[in-house]
C-alpha cells in the first residue's frame, strides 16, 4: 500500500463544502497516487475517477481554520 516519506499510511482529504458541491452538480473526483522524483518530477502509480456520490462514508471532523470546512480522511485502500 502506497504510503506517505515518513512512513505514515497514505490517505485523501476530502472537504466537506466542495464535496457537497459536487454532489449536488453530479462531479466526480480524480485521485491520483504519485511517486516523486527529485525536485519536479513524478510517476504516477495509479489513477482513478470516482463519482462523488461513489465515496464510501465519511466522517466528517474539524479541519482547523483550513479552507474554512470540515474535513474527512479515505484511505488509499478505500479508493482502490
Amino acid at each position: 500500500m502506497p504510503e506517505h516519506s515518513n512512513g505514515q499510511p497514505g490517505n485523501f482529504k476530502v472537504y466537506r463544502e466542495y464535496h457537497e458541491k459536487l454532489r449536488r452538480h453530479d462531479g466526480w473526483y480524480c485521485f491520483v497516487v504519485y511517486r516523486p522524483h527529485g525536485r519536479s518530477g513524478l510517476t504516477v502509480v495509479k489513477d482513478k475517477m470516482v463519482r462523488a456520490c461513489d465515496l464510501p462514508l465519511l466522517r466528517w471532523h474539524g479541519g482547523g481554520d483550513h479552507r474554512g470546512t470540515e474535513q474527512a480522511k479515505i484511505s488509499i485502500g478505500d479508493v482502490f
